[in-house]
């Protein structure tokens, strides 16, 4: 008797071990599907994430080398670790001209009540510069000291600060108490990954439904023209400017590698690290003879001439010879992400013009 209940209370044992194993492997997926999913919602950008868990948001900041983590609430502020931010926000300020660029990708540029500008160039977003203009956007001068009695009194939701540039800045809106969030698109290592934080943005306004829509065009408009230009031979590309003597080229890292890499080259300069390096004219001039297309990248030069005036030695790269030299439109450097996919189109079109005949680049000009 005590054998057979010994085998009854076994059996069931066997049988209540089994059901805990599968119900604990089926909660391990459910947990590893929603996880999945979270880190699904960024795709492409490295320098932060964003986790919906149902009535918040956790969204994680990279800022230089530190990870910060942001909870975005509606109505109650969850007992969580973190800075806490009230969404959607109403005031915001920005510092780049970048973060304009991924506001009016979601058409959330109203909400900006200040702006680091300066008045130092033309803001081709019609909305903001008519809004600088009548002051319902103050203009709080430079990103590197701006006006704080002016942002004082714009009593900012938030200020997205420009990661690794102006440090001083943060401490100082720490110590006013004025809640900020750092922006590092810039630092992105893929064209793709600078254009997906609108999502960023678009967390913070819930916005997200305009995100998805804006970025699934951008990134299958991307997918097309490196499908058109997959099977050709590669061009090599000469990306580079000069300031006050010294020669900046994009690092091997850099988003622009990686644009080359979309468009159909072979971007000539690898060294590892994103952001640009300082190089001599000398190893622009060795490397670059091998370049058969240059994009100089300003709107200052406008001609051949321009680019011989900087040094003659310029005149002996193939690219100029042959006339294969453009630079890059005035507003290049904000409308450009906002159209990622055009700058790539362009790109592929000036180094592969076989292929898109007919096509008229919009950000790149042909020097003669």
């Amino acid at each position: 008797m005590f054998d057979a209940m010994s085998m009854i209370s076994n059996k069931t044992l066997k049988v209540f071990i089994e059901i805990l194993v599968l119900a604990v492997v089926a909660a391990g997926c459910a947990e590893k599907q929603q996880v999945a999913g979270n880190s699904e919602l960024v795709k492409y950008a490295e320098n932060f994430a964003i986790e919906y868990h149902g009535d918040y948001k956790v969204l994680k900041v990279k800022d230089g080398n530190i990870w910060k983590m942001y909870i975005l609430y509606h109505d109650k502020r969850p007992d969580l670790e973190g800075i806490a931010i009230k969404v959607p926000v109403k005031r915001l300020v920005v510092m780049s001209s970048t973060h304009l660029a991924l506001l009016e990708a979601i058409n959330a540029t109203d909400c900006v009540v200040g702006y680091t500008y300066g008045g130092k160039y033309k803001v081709y977003f019609s909305d903001v510069a008519k809004k600088l203009k009548s002051g319902e956007i103050i203009d709080l001068g430079s990103s590197k000291a701006p006006d704080y009695e002016k942002l004082i009194e714009l009593h900012p939701d938030l200020v997205v600060c420009v990661s690794g540039y102006n440090e001083e800045v943060k401490n100082k809106l720490e110590e006013l108490g004025i809640p900020y969030i750092a922006n590092s698109e810039w630092l992105e290592k893929d064209p793709l990954a600078r254009a997906e934080w609108v999502k960023f943005f678009a967390a913070l306004l819930d916005k997200e439904d305009e995100a998805e829509k804006y970025f699934s065009r951008i990134e299958e408009n991307v997918k097309a023209i490196r499908n058109t230009v997959n099977s050709t031979e590669k061009v090599n590309l000469l990306w580079a400017t000069i300031y006050r003597g010294k020669v900046y080229v994009p690092r091997g890292d850099s988003y622009v590698a990686k644009m080359a890499e979309y468009a159909g080259c072979n971007y000539l300069f690898n060294m590892p690290g994103t952001g640009s390096e300082v190089i001599s004219l000398e190893d622009l001039l060795v490397r670059g003879e091998k370049a058969d297309v240059m994009v100089y990248s300003s709107y200052r030069v406008k001609s051949l001439k321009d680019i011989e005036d900087i040094d003659s030695r310029l005149a002996d790269l193939k690219v100029f010879r042959e006339g294969r030299i453009y630079n890059i439109t005035p507003d290049y450097w904000q409308l450009g992400l906002l159209h990622t996919d055009v700058v790539i189109k362009d790109l592929a079109a000036i180094a592969h013009p076989d292929l898109f005949k007919g096509y008229t680049p919009r950000f790149f000009v042909r020097l003669s």
